[in-house]
């Protein structure tokens, strides 16, 4: 089974840039592949992996619940979104993106969901990592489109407002009726004088523990600025790097064994 790993933060904490560097150093470092899944509704994860995204799971769920699309005929209802779900992944040698898209409307998409949930089980006998970029309120996991994750990862920036947002999330995540193994806090973009004595006493005070202190690096930035994908980024970033020691000390010993690439 797929070792599942999720990232969650608010908006500008750089989580999808982080999303993208842990496939990059799985199917990099490790050789083996990734079925990565988009689940922000900002849809930033493709770009920093240097794809262009044509078809989302909201476009599919437009077309065939609110514009009521045709079947055609000799396929199942069933058969046909399934096909269309594929159709929407982008492939690459050593991984595959499926982009969710923008929020569910007002209407009830629990049908195609279910189907989904169906695909991501799947996926988890054909890929040996999935990696989920997901949004702060955790949508899609507390719809139940995937089942577990062994390795959830909030990430916030380093100030009062980011760890009281951490603090929610920690919370939302404890709240669902999914299976999360394993949560880490991890502080991003952090000054080279380090946390401010006030941020560490706020923390304690919220029994928040930090696995995780990632530096502020001017490569990422100058890359986020331009519109540079992740591999782009040198091996010797040391934020690259800072990422590479915290997968190494937390994922468990048969996730780091280097595989051969190519899918299950």
């Amino acid at each position: 089974m797929a070792y599942n790993i999720a990232v969650a933060g608010k908006g500008g904490t750089g989580k999808s840039t982080i999303s993208a560097l842990i496939i990059r150093y799985i199917t990099e470092e490790l050789n083996k592949t990734v079925s990565a899944v988009d689940a922000d509704p900002n849809s930033s994860l493709g770009p920093l992996l240097g794809l262009h995204i044509d078809s989302t799971i909201a476009d599919i769920r437009e077309d065939i619940v609110e514009k009521k699309a045709e079947f055609p005929t000799g396929i199942s209802k069933d058969r046909y979104i399934e096909y269309c779900i594929e159709e929407s992944i982008v492939e690459r040698d050593k991984f595959d993106l499926l982009t969710m898209g923008r929020p569910e409307g007002p209407k009830c998409y629990c049908y195609v969901n279910n189907l989904l949930r169906k695909y991501l089980d799947k996926v988890g006998t054909t890929y040996p990592f999935v990696v989920l970029d997901n949004e702060a309120g955790m949508e899609h996991l507390s719809r139940r489109t995937t089942n577990n994750i062994d390795f959830l990862m909030i990430v916030s920036e380093p100030t009062i407002v980011g760890a009281l947002t951490m603090q929610r999330i920690i919370k939302l995540a404890d709240s669902l009726p999914i299976t999360i193994k394993e949560k880490f806090c991890v502080l991003n973009r952090v000054p080279e004088e380090g946390i401010h004595e006030n941020l560490q006493q706020k923390l304690d005070s919220l029994g928040i523990k930090v696995s995780a202190i990632f530096p502020f690096d001017q490569e990422i930035y100058n890359s986020a600025a331009c519109g540079v994908s992740v591999f782009e980024i040198s091996r010797e970033s040391k934020f690259y790097r800072k990422l590479g020691d915290f997968l190494r000390q937390h994922l468990p010993a048969t996730a780091l064994e280097k595989g051969a690439a190519g899918k299950i």
